[in-house]
């Protein structure tokens, strides 16, 4: 395990979780036979970091930014052999979260993207499914745990 990753996610409790990435695909738009539907093109894991404190802040920079170039050092491998699935690290550095299931703690997400280039009206497949596996296996080697 890279040392700086692993003080970065005792420091903040890290964890992720995986949720559907989803597209509304719009038919006929503007005509009465109109419609839409949900597609799943992906998965969107989310990677949170708790704040120390019960108080609403955003993370510091530093963590912050140490947390998102480790994440890029995990993702950006799992992406090259991909295949025709794509993956995306997306910062929200000025964004805080709070949530229930922790007490209501400020929490910090980085999002990992997973999706493909088969066009948004297609469903995620086995390449999404296959770097997901991979992109976990690459989190919980590093000591992230899945809520």
């Amino acid at each position: 395990m890279h040392e700086l990753l692993q003080l970065w996610v005792q420091k903040n409790r890290v964890f992720y979780e995986v949720l559907p990435y989803e597209v509304v695909i719009e038919e006929a738009h503007g005509s009465p036979e109109e419609t839409r539907r949900l597609i799943q093109a992906g998965f969107d894991v989310d990677v949170h970091g708790l704040s120390n404190k019960a108080e609403v802040e955003l993370p510091p920079p530093g963590d912050y930014a140490l947390g998102y170039a480790e994440l890029k050092k995990i993702a950006d491998p799992v992406a090259q052999h991909a295949g025709e699935s794509s993956i995306e690290v997306i910062p929200y550095p000025s964004s805080v979260f709070s949530e229930a299931g922790e007490n209501f703690q400020s929490e910090a997400v980085i999002r990992i993207r997973i999706s493909h280039h088969r066009g948004l009206d297609q469903p995620a497949g086995p390449p999404e499914q296959q770097a997901l596996k991979e992109l976990e296996r690459q989190l919980k080697d590093q000591g992230l745990r899945r809520r």
